[in-house]
């Protein structure tokens, strides 16, 4: 039987492969797998309730989304920051706070990150972030070296001030989760206060402290536009009183959950990687293989971890497999392991490194001052 390393599987399939696929079978950490069916919380979003497919003629839908695209790629990009990966963290200060360019949601293109300087130089006009805000298709070096989450996941500069030319990076790697033949449940919700407090038994203001929350005594109530008090109306404004027993859509029991990703690797042949200002295709498919290395790590050390989405949507695999997808071709399973994923990603990046890329130290900008008072004047208004 023939052992395929998994670092040269990697570096072959980045140069003739369409995509790295994982499918994973999840059950709910308080289920068995033979349990036929699993009780499970998906999101719940305004107005719409649980996204899922159109109902059936038995009331069930033939699935329910339970991890969103989106979301996924957040728990993938929380990773980025360990020093596994060998990019030190490119980072904002601000408001007593440091977040990690892998925490902002357009990524280098964030407002954050652009409202900070270095040494009183503003970001896009620093050497780095001209290199990151400039880099494109045919040159991407800056973001391999400095940002590979942007490589991996997309971002676009929607704020550049640009009706065309504005950089757009698509998304190569992706995924979700559903569940199928999910029928749909209702849930109700109650509370009992256990002192009980009549819900007009209150008399008060809103206090101008949130710390006290409410007051009895005028002088320190918050006031209308007319400079009157604003009195309360009912204990539950307060967090007093009972709460009648609501129904409401919540939750559904599904009779399977899957995790469905891929990794492009048709995308990240779409861009080249220059070393010295030189492309070539010794650093091109130096460049590919770490990014797709990356990748399957993030997916597989994200699964080992155990996925906990929310409360009711704590989920384990049972089962994951690993594929290289090529067109026209049977898939070829990966042996993916957590010591041969950790290896590979490590062969990549000192085979990155020995073409040429020069991954970066950490780097922290800090808020400009307009971005200081701007958090300062948004806490005031919450208060």
């Amino acid at each position: 039987m023939t052992v395929i390393n998994l670092y040269d599987a990697l570096a072959s399939a980045t140069q003739h492969a369409s995509a790295i696929t994982l499918r994973a079978n999840l059950i709910p950490t308080s289920s068995l797998p033979d349990d036929g069916k699993f009780f499970v919380l998906p999101p719940t979003y305004a107005e719409i309730g649980h996204l899922a497919s159109p109902v059936r003629e038995d009331g069930t839908h033939q699935y329910i989304l339970i991890e969103s695209t989106q979301s996924w790629a957040n728990r993938l990009e929380e990773l980025l920051d360990r020093p596994e990966v060998g990019v030190g963290a490119l980072q904002v200060a601000a408001a007593g706070r440091v977040l990690s360019v892998n925490q902002l949601p357009h990524r280098i293109f964030d407002a954050l990150l652009r409202d900070s300087e270095l040494a009183g130089q503003a970001f896009r006009a620093t050497p780095l972030g001209q290199s990151l805000t400039e880099a494109r298709a045919d040159n991407a070096t800056a973001l391999l070296e400095n940002a590979p989450g942007t490589l991996l996941f997309g971002a676009w500069d929607s704020f550049a001030g640009a009706k065309m030319g504005a950089a757009k990076w698509p998304a190569a790697l992706s995924g979700q989760i559903m569940g199928f033949d999910a029928l749909q449940t209702k849930k109700a919700g109650i509370r009992i206060d256990p002192m009980n407090i009549a819900k007009d038994a209150v008399t008060g203001f809103k206090s101008e402290s949130r710390a006290e929350g409410w007051t009895i005594d005028e002088a320190r109530a918050v006031k209308d536009a007319k400079g009157k008090p604003v009195a309360l109306e009912k204990a539950s404004e307060i967090g007093h009183g009972h709460i009648l027993a609501t129904l409401a859509t919540k939750g559904a029991w599904v009779n399977s959950i899957e995790l469905r990703s891929s990794l492009s690797l048709t995308r990240l042949r779409r861009y080249h990687y220059p070393v010295a200002g030189h492309i070539t295709p010794a650093a091109d498919a130096a460049a590919q293989t770490y990014l797709a290395a990356l990748g399957l790590w993030l997916m597989h050390t994200r699964l080992v971890a155990g996925l906990e989405l929310r409360a009711g949507a704590e989920l384990d695999a049972t089962r994951a497999d690993f594929v290289v997808r090529t067109p026209l071709q049977a898939d070829i399973s990966l042996p993916v392991t957590v010591e041969s994923t950790g290896q590979a990603l490590q062969q990549a990046l000192e085979a990155a490194k020995a073409a040429g890329f020069k991954f970066a130290a950490p780097a922290t900008f800090t808020a400009s001052e307009r971005l200081e008072k701007l958090i300062q004047a948004s806490e005031a208004l919450s208060q």
